[in-house]
């Protein structure tokens, strides 16, 4: 019982924190307004509500990454400068 309450509260939670926090791949999930998104099957909320969470974490490892290899680059660049001019700024 405690299921059926939270599911629907999860579906109406992940539509309020909107497609903003998705690729631009991911956001036509959100085409769909909260009363039809409600209307549908068990099965198909459930498997909407994993996508739309597995969304939002690939995106979160995605720009986790990014931010990784921006870090690497710098200090790359300032690695290389360092070698070749034997300054370090």
């Amino acid at each position: 019982m405690v299921c059926r309450i939270l599911f629907p509260a999860s579906i109406t939670a992940e539509l309020l924190a909107g497609a903003r926090a998705l690729s631009l791949a991911d956001r036509h999930h959100f085409d769909l307004n909260l009363s039809d998104l409600l209307d549908k099957s068990t099965p198909y909320k459930r498997n909407w509500l994993l996508y739309v969470i597995a969304a939002r974490q690939r995106l979160e490892r995605q720009q986790a990454d990014f931010e990784g290899i921006q870090t690497l680059s710098i200090a790359n660049s300032k690695l290389i400068k360092w070698m070749t001019t034997g300054r370090a700024s």
